[in-house]
């Protein structure tokens, strides 16, 4: 009796549940291989200016300038980690490349030139010890317009404040900016 009611149960229940089942596994086959059929979006990410107006005493500018390349670094270290996300470098001129030097006009055409979807330049601005915030802006270049211009700020004047700011802009950048 015990084994007749289980195998009614199994007729009457196992096609409705394999037939979900069944859905289920070719929905995310399916959007799977939309997935990977999506070619990511090409960033092109300029460095960021610096501007220190904390007013304290001279002889960081060194440290600044490694903190700087270490921002870039990991903003597209952390942009690049994103299946969303291809990122291409720019051939500036004058090795800047930056909003300020050679400017946004030539780094949008810099982009364009380079298959980006998008371009990524900003600022980072000391205002004091403890106080730091960066800004930025993500173009699209098809549009040619922003689709993001943000403001953050961070405490702290370390390597790991740094760090910490760019993973944030990467995840905000992700999260908030590509329509």
């Amino acid at each position: 009796m015990v084994q007749a009611s289980f195998h009614v149960k199994s007729r009457l229940c196992a096609p409705g549940w394999w037939r979900a089942i069944a859905l289920a596994g070719a929905t995310v086959l399916a959007s799977t291989a939309l997935a990977e059929a999506i070619e990511p979006l090409t960033v092109a990410v300029a460095n960021f200016d610096f501007r220190d107006t904390s007013g304290e005493a001279d002889g960081q500018i060194d440290g600044h300038d490694e903190r700087l390349t270490a921002f870039g670094a990991t903003l597209r270290d952390s942009l690049s980690r994103r299946k969303k996300f291809s990122i291409t470098s720019l051939a500036c001129r004058n090795g800047q490349c930056t909003a300020r030097d050679p400017g946004i006009a030539e780094l949008y055409e810099e982009a364009k030139r380079a298959g980006a979807n998008y371009l990524l330049i900003g600022e980072i601005h000391k205002m004091s010890t403890l106080v730091g915030w960066a800004k930025y802006v993500l173009l699209d270049i098809n549009a040619n317009k922003p689709t993001c211009d943000r403001f953050i700020t961070y405490r702290g004047d370390t390597d790991e404040a740094w760090k910490r700011a760019a993973r944030f802009v990467a995840n905000d950048i992700e999260r908030n900016c590509i329509p």
